[in-house]
């Protein structure tokens, strides 16, 4: 299990709306369920390592 700290729920949310992008289309594009992208959205919360690796995936994409 990993948590989110504070840097990555703002990495991602900055991220979600410097692409215009809402929770949606977002949740989709990592293929994971509404419920685990609202806990990753909010700092402390644990994750499974295979949706951390595609949390941090997606956060490094076009930077």
């Amino acid at each position: 299990m990993n948590y989110i700290t504070t840097d990555i729920a703002k990495a991602i949310r900055r991220k979600r709306a410097d692409l215009g992008l809402t929770k949606k289309q977002v949740y989709t594009q990592l293929n994971i369920s509404f419920k685990t992208y609202k806990k990753i959205e909010t700092s402390g919360s644990k994750i499974k390592s295979s949706v951390y690796q595609k949390i941090t995936n997606w956060l490094a994409k076009d930077y």
